[in-house]
């Protein structure tokens, strides 16, 4: 199955980087060892840098620099001035490359110049609307990439999500207009494509799941969870929904899925979801599209699933709240030491509800709940940064409690006054700083209730 997330799983952007240069002044001997200077220097286990070998001092060097570049599939681009620089080159560049670029002004007297270089540059950047960042610092600062990070992250995660599909199984859930999607945005935004599959295909290919698939699937369940007191028909109609749905994501190339389960197919993909959100295929519930892109997003800037959910208690001397879907966190996330538990949905949440749904309790772990919503000029992102606790419980279907360390009444009321939605992703990590420089990248509004600078 096709997944946006590299072998390790966690993002790993991809910089080029390009020193500028202009030979008439001081330090020109020290722009030209900076290419290498900067790749011993970056921490080559959160981002890859790819450095051009050679200065660039004039506007017939970038054609060199943009074919040089044109196969190693960039993320963002640094623009490193090693002294004084004619500033036109430097927006040009950025133009012909049309990446996010990270504009470096060195502070010290050996690279003669170079703050004022870049100081001159942010303008025709700003004035262009061309997307950049600006930091200043020597290459050896400890703590210069904890603020660049988050940027060339961001952009990364703009890149990775361009041309992923999402596969829609059905329409948006009854009573839940909050979970509306506009199509177009998506594609002009996130550059996300809408596979329609439709509930026909889909049960057509569960219909045409060979018996004897089922039967060894399930069997291969049961070894991993808990699941004995799910009837032999119940976790057959589970492993006989993921294998269909398997088989349309490999025949589509999806990167995820979701399906209009609330309320006639209620529970039949709760075991088949977990398990593809495991894998790595975002799959949230109730024909959530909004939240598919954001559980995406989530497994590239933790290297791990995510889980789609409700908070359906709020403790306001806690200021703890209680996230719960019916049974989709995946089982990378679940305690550890606990086995899942795999249960009959309740035959009275809704009509023609029917499967097994996992009961499992999210791992204590660093977290961000994020929540997308909105249409073409009203796409929305909002974040929470806390951390889940250990909880156990005896409700039907899969929770995590999560813990924040401000006014969570109050967050919540920003929230709902801002007309954010009732579904929110967690993904393991603080990643607000990357969500923010993502919806900065995008222009889409963004809110972080809580946030203390």
């Amino acid at each position: 199955m096709a997944t946006t997330a590299g072998p390790s799983g966690r993002l790993r952007p991809r910089l080029g980087v390009v020193v500028t240069t202009w030979s008439y002044e001081g330090g020109a001997a020290f722009a030209a060892a900076l290419p290498e200077r900067f790749a011993e220097a970056a921490p080559l286990s959160e981002v890859e840098t790819l450095p051009y070998p050679r200065p660039l001092e004039r506007e017939a060097d970038i054609s060199g620099i943009v074919a040089y570049f044109a196969d190693k599939a960039l993320d963002a681009l640094c623009i490193i001035p090693g002294n004084f620089t004619l500033d036109q080159v430097m927006p040009l560049l950025a133009e012909a490359m049309n990446l996010p670029t990270v504009l470096w002004g060195l502070p010290g007297l050996n690279a003669w110049g170079a703050l004022v270089a870049v100081q001159q540059t942010v303008f025709p950047f700003k004035e262009l609307g061309l997307p950049y960042r600006f930091i200043t610092a020597e290459l050896d600062d400890p703590h210069v990439w904890e603020r660049l990070l988050p940027y060339v992250r961001a952009a990364a995660l703009r890149q990775r999500l361009r041309k992923a599909r999402l596969g829609l199984m059905g329409w948006r859930a009854e009573g839940m207009s909050d979970v509306i999607f506009d199509e177009i945005a998506l594609r002009k935004v996130f550059g996300i494509q809408l596979v329609n599959i439709g509930m026909t295909r889909y049960s057509r290919r569960y219909q045409a799941v060979p018996d004897q698939d089922v039967a060894a699937l399930w069997e291969q369940v049961r070894a991993r969870f808990d699941a004995s007191a799910v009837p032999l028909a119940t976790g057959s109609h589970g492993a006989r929904s993921y294998l269909a749905m398997k088989a349309i994501i490999e025949e589509e190339s999806l990167q995820a899925v979701t399906m209009e389960c609330f309320h006639d197919h209620l529970g039949e993909p709760c075991l088949g979801f977990a398990m593809l959100n495991d894998a790595g295929i975002a799959a949230p519930c109730e024909n959530d599209i909004l939240a598919a892109v954001v559980m995406l997003a989530g497994q590239l800037l933790s290297g791990e699933p995510t889980f789609h959910a409700d908070i359906v208690e709020a403790d306001y001397g806690t200021d703890e709240a209680l996230f719960h879907h019916c049974g989709n966190l995946p089982p990378a996330l679940a305690m550890a030491g606990a086995v899942p538990v795999l249960l009959p949905i309740r035959e009275n949440a809704g009509p023609g509800a029917f499967g097994p749904t996992i009961r499992a309790t999210m791992k204590p772990a660093a977290v961000t709940a994020i929540n997308l919503v909105g249409a073409r000029d009203t796409l929305r992102m909002a974040a929470l940064e806390g951390k889940t606790v250990p909880y156990s419980t005896d409700l039907p279907g899969s929770c995590a409690r999560a813990a924040f360390p401000f006014d969570l009444a109050a967050a919540l009321e920003q929230l709902g006054n801002a007309g954010y939605g009732h579904h929110f992703v967690l993904a393991t990590g603080h990643v607000a700083r990357e969500l923010a420089e993502w919806c900065n990248l995008l222009g889409i509004a963004y809110l972080q209730p809580g946030r203390s600078d």
